[in-house]
């Protein structure tokens, strides 16, 4: 096969196209447009989380009866601390009176010290965001019990120990004036926890019999799923999942990863990444899928106003696109650490984005301290601590994000003539062009600061 085919068959979007043919009621949205997020904000009261130590490495958006709903890894940035150590070994010499005599005896000792310097740190978060307004006051977090693991008899004996405990919490709660009651089924209340929940009526609403035997199942599966390995927060009309299992899946693949001279071996790949797929999205919404509350609930209607915004499409998917271009191409030159991209939009096209991206990063610079210690010999000594400094660096470069539409996108040789023109007419390279699916993105200029 050559390449356009591959482009054409073998795309980064076919496999939430074979999602949606399994699983209808799930549909995927080829790219996070501006409207869809505006969904959120308008509808359901989210707030985004647009700050400089977040940016999205991927982001997937898509609705379950018109409930929007995405899929995102984050890149998290904090400034915390390192510890770093230094020591020496020092000699000197005494008197010591042995045997009738005084002989010099050499002593030593190993002086240590430490300094603490600020330190960036880096973490990905993923997780599904999912909209409902089912139990729009509720509020709970959960946390995973890996009950999976548990027998049946060791699932009995926790529950019996602990709902014991949780029912005092609740006397305590109600001689308080608080809300909180135990449900009338210890093995969900110690399993799936939520005793922080703010509403115990649209808790019962939300969790009905059929919810709680569904979520218990699920939990405790280890044969087809991943057992109880969420962690699960509502806050009002907005629900964030996180599952283990998404972490270790790369949901966007390149096509390459499928190529062969042996069509066998092509065939095999295909069908074992995306069997496996539809196993890792599907297990992903399973919690949501075990509400029937949820299924019953459809949106509110929407009404975007196209002429009030600014951009094609949400910042969400600026960053998702800026952080898969040509990394090197985007970051400042003297920055040796990973960097939080962040996008500004400059000005709405009728079919593209002129898009700000800043690269936040540091540039290190090795330091040594000299840290004075009492030694055992009675004399003050330097011990030196080397250590590393980060000197924050960002660098500002302008990109033009284009979205074909589908019905636009005839085939793959329309994508690759574009791309084409690109590099004639406007002198790109290949490195600063970037295309993923529907979407074409280039670099416009670029500016460093330190």
């Amino acid at each position: 096969m050559n390449d356009l085919i591959y482009q054409k068959y073998l795309d980064e979007d076919l496999g939430f196209k074979l999602c949606m043919q399994t699983l209808p009621l799930i549909k995927f949205d080829s790219v996070f447009e501006r409207k869809r997020l505006e969904q959120f904000v308008q509808n359901y009261d989210y707030k985004p989380k647009n700050n400089k130590n977040r940016s999205k490495l991927y982001v997937r958006s898509g609705e379950i009866n018109g409930n929007p709903f995405y899929i995102s890894e984050d890149l998290v940035h904090h400034l915390g601390t390192k510890t770093y150590y230094g020591s020496i070994t020092i000699t000197w010499e005494e008197e010591e009176y042995e045997d009738g005599e005084y002989k010099t005896v050499t002593r030593s000792e190993t002086l240590t010290a430490s300094v603490t310097k600020p330190c960036p740190y880096y973490y990905h978060d993923k997780y599904l965001v999912y909209a409902n307004d089912a139990a729009p006051d509720l509020c709970f977090s959960r946390t995973e019990t890996d009950v999976e693991e548990m027998s049946e008899k060791e699932i009995e004996r926790r529950v019996s120990r602990e709902i014991k405990n949780l029912e005092k919490k609740s006397q305590k709660a109600i001689a308080k004036g608080n809300n909180y009651t135990v449900m009338g089924h210890p093995e969900f209340e110690v399993l799936f926890g939520a005793q922080n929940r703010n509403n115990e009526v649209q808790f019962r609403l939300l969790f009905t019999p059929l919810a709680r035997k569904q979520l218990l199942a699920l939990m405790k599966d280890k044969e087809y799923g991943y057992g109880d390995e969420f962690n699960f927060v509502k806050d009002h009309k907005i629900n964030y999942l996180y599952p283990k299992h998404l972490k270790k899946f790369e949901l966007t693949i390149n096509p390459k990863y499928f190529w062969s001279n042996d069509y066998k071996e092509v065939e095999n790949r295909f069908i074992s990444y995306h069997v496996e797929m539809f196993r890792q999205i599907y297990f992903a919404f399973a919690p949501i899928l075990a509400i029937p509350l949820y299924q019953q609930t459809k949106s509110q209607d929407f009404i975007y106003e196209e002429s009030t915004h600014n951009s094609n499409l949400s910042y969400y998917e600026h960053e998702y696109v800026a952080n898969n271009m040509s990394i090197n191409e985007l970051i400042h030159p003297l920055s040796s650490t990973k960097n939080i991209l962040k996008t500004k939009i400059v000005k709405k096209n009728l079919e593209s984005d002129i898009v700000e991206i800043t690269a936040y990063g540091y540039r290190t610079v090795a330091r040594v301290d000299y840290v004075t210690e009492l030694g055992d010999d009675g004399e003050y000594h330097s011990i030196p601590v080397e250590w590393i400094e980060y000197i924050p660096v960002e660098k500002t470069s302008t990109i033009e994000i284009k979205h074909i539409k589908e019905e636009e996108m005839s085939t793959a040789e329309k994508i690759r003539k574009f791309i084409d023109e690109l590099k004639n007419n406007k002198k790109l390279l290949e490195k600063e062009i970037y295309q993923k699916g529907s979407i074409i993105a280039y670099l416009l200029s670029e500016s460093i600061k330190e």
